[in-house]
């Protein structure tokens, strides 16, 4: 999903209120959960052209933090940041056009702008790219394509991209199956607490595979997993019976 930039630091006091001076007092306001004292702040820092405050304040009307949300809106302000070049806003708009929110749906234009967040290096746009290679949503289906994209993405630290990789190479999806490169990635997406790669780490216990079969280790990570909030499916639910007492 989207991505919540980081802002600049506060500069010194007495001085103009710059952009990023805007943006980080937002900021430090949103941390302490005074998102309706944020929002003005954001919108003096839009109205002085700033990509980042947009970006934001599209962020905020998606879901109604200090405001009412109003999907026209923040699709409006992601428009506006687009325009700007924030690679984030990309994201923002991929989404909106792939789900029809706020305009018809349109799988095209969800690709033309993932494929422009990935270009800048957007991690979440690579992943979501690398998605749609894999479910054939937008282009014709490509494990390959699907599995660069995810590792490009895992290769800047995005967990469900970490995730995903793992699972390609654990499932031989674009390339060849490689276990060890597949419990790797897991535990890397697991480490940044990712419920379901925890239980993808249990599975590799569970199946012996990139791992000595431990089924007291599968259903340590099963636990860990679970206590994340993590739903187990059909299949998942017969692992985890057959692991119970261990």
């Amino acid at each position: 999903m989207i991505a919540v930039l980081a802002l600049t630091a506060l500069t010194a006091c007495g001085k103009a209120e710059t952009p990023d001076d805007l943006l980080a007092e937002a900021e430090r306001l949103a941390d302490q959960g005074e998102f309706d004292k944020a929002v003005p702040l954001l919108r003096e820092a839009a109205d002085q052209g700033d990509g980042l405050a947009l970006y934001n304040l599209g962020v905020y009307y998606q879901e109604g933090t200090g405001v009412e949300q109003d999907y026209e809106k923040a699709l409006s302000f992601y428009r506006q940041a687009a325009e700007l070049e924030v690679p984030d806003a990309y994201v923002g708009l991929g989404y909106y056009y792939g789900n029809g929110i706020g305009v018809e749906q349109d799988k095209d234009e969800m690709i033309r702008y993932y494929r422009l967040a990935a270009e800048q290096g957007n991690a979440v746009g690579q992943h979501n790219l690398g998605y749609c290679y894999s479910a054939g949503e937008g282009v014709v289906q490509d494990d390959a394509e699907a599995l660069r994209y995810y590792l490009l993405s895992a290769e800047q630290g995005f967990a469900s991209g970490e995730f995903d990789a793992g699972y390609m190479y654990y499932t031989g999806k674009g390339t060849d199956p490689d276990y060890d490169e597949a419990i790797r990635l897991y535990r890397l997406a697991a480490d940044q607490g990712l419920p379901v790669a925890m239980f993808a780490v249990g599975d590799c216990y569970y199946e012996g595979k990139g791992a000595e079969k431990d089924l007291e280790k599968a259903a340590e990570w099963y636990q860990k997993s679970l206590d994340a909030g993590y739903e187990p499916d059909e299949t998942d639910q017969e692992h985890l019976k057959a692991v119970q007492g261990k």
